[in-house]
């Protein structure tokens, strides 16, 4: 069972980025526009890292998810391919 879960999880993580990679290039290849700006359009949500200085260690905690129109196909992709292999 956790084998499974992990191996989900990175499976999802490979379908965003690789969503996301794809997202930017078509903004950077596809010109000025309607399709451009959907995209290149960024969801952020998360908590922006906050620091604590303890004078010996400095630590900085916070995660922050920026997911576009492609990561997110690339997150659904992803889990059908994992669901379709795991039969």
């Amino acid at each position: 069972m956790a084998k499974n879960t992990v191996w989900f999880v990175i499976i999802i993580v490979v379908g965003a980025l690789l969503g996301s990679f794809l997202g930017k290039f078509i903004g950077l290849v596809v010109p000025a526009g309607a399709i451009r700006d959907l995209f290149s359009t960024e969801i952020s949500a998360g908590l922006n890292p906050a620091t604590l200085d303890l004078r010996v260690l400095d630590l900085t905690f916070g995660c922050l998810f920026k997911l576009n129109v492609t990561a997110v196909l690339g997150i659904i992709l992803a889990a059908y391919i994992f669901r379709v292999i795991n039969k």
